[in-house]
């Protein structure tokens, strides 16, 4: 059978000499690992379709019976080249496609995910200097699809005293932290990053990019947001991603 689908390149790794297998998300199939033979030849038809977070085209020959498929021809749909001149933006454009290739399973269609995955591509490409915003999005919008959505209550928001409050992880709710008794499901944080949580939880991305945060609410977000998805999925959590992200973006 011969498949032609819309997919975004999650991984791309080297096969003997001249071949690749290359993990695609794709519109009809969800995430898949195909053969791309010949991908390595000089005068390749792959060209540079077969890059991490390329949006493509691709024609599969299917078998069902077969965990390994055969890509036969791949071409751009749009090339986010923008995305790749900014060490911001590809640090977490390669974060992005790295979660979706550990948390999603194989041949589980999720247009939902996939049209996450265009939607952020493509706004780290146009933003670069909204990077680390459009990830925490990311995150919180995947979480919501996978099914653990954060809950958050407005009321118990306001609650939180200036001296801070607590992310319950296992609701990801925000609240006040008095009286709480089981701190090792709690992450305590100030004030301002709680309601930044609950911002990202549930505003639309244009009103997420246009925060303002300074560098120690912005890395204590990111630290909530981690221990809160890490806390849910933690057998399938990768690592490598980001500890390159924090090598890249913090070299010191």
């Amino acid at each position: 059978m011969i498949i032609r689908t819309e997919a975004i390149v999650l991984r791309s790794i080297q096969y003997g000499e001249t071949s690749r297998i290359v993990t695609l998300f794709t519109r009809e199939k969800g995430k898949v690992a195909v053969m791309a033979r010949g991908a390595l030849r000089p005068k390749s038809r792959f060209g540079s379709t077969l890059q991490p977070m390329s949006y493509v085209q691709a024609v599969l020959y299917w078998k069902d019976t077969r965990h390994v498929q055969t890509l036969s021809e791949s071409s751009h749909i749009r090339t986010f080249g923008d995305l790749h001149k900014d060490l911001a933006a590809l640090a977490y454009g390669q974060r992005v496609v790295e979660l979706v290739q550990a948390l999603m399973q194989d041949e589980d269609e999720n247009l939902l995910v996939f049209q996450l995955l265009i939607d952020v591509l493509d706004r780290l490409n146009r933003h670069a200097d909204r990077a680390e915003h459009l990830f925490y999005f990311f995150q919180l919008r995947l979480a919501g699809i996978l099914g653990f959505a954060p809950h958050i209550d407005r009321e118990a928001v306001e609650r939180i005293p200036e001296s801070g409050g607590a992310l319950l992880l296992e609701t990801g709710s925000v609240e006040p932290s008095e009286g709480r008794r089981n701190r090792e499901t709690m992450r305590f944080a100030t004030r301002r990053t709680l309601r930044a949580f609950a911002i990202v939880a549930c505003a639309d991305p244009d009103t997420i990019m246009q925060m303002r945060m300074d560098e120690r609410t912005a890395a204590e977000l990111g630290r909530l947001i981690e221990d809160f998805l890490r806390y849910h999925v933690e057998d399938t959590w990768p690592t490598r991603g980001s500890r390159v992200v924090k090598q890249l973006l913090n070299p010191r």
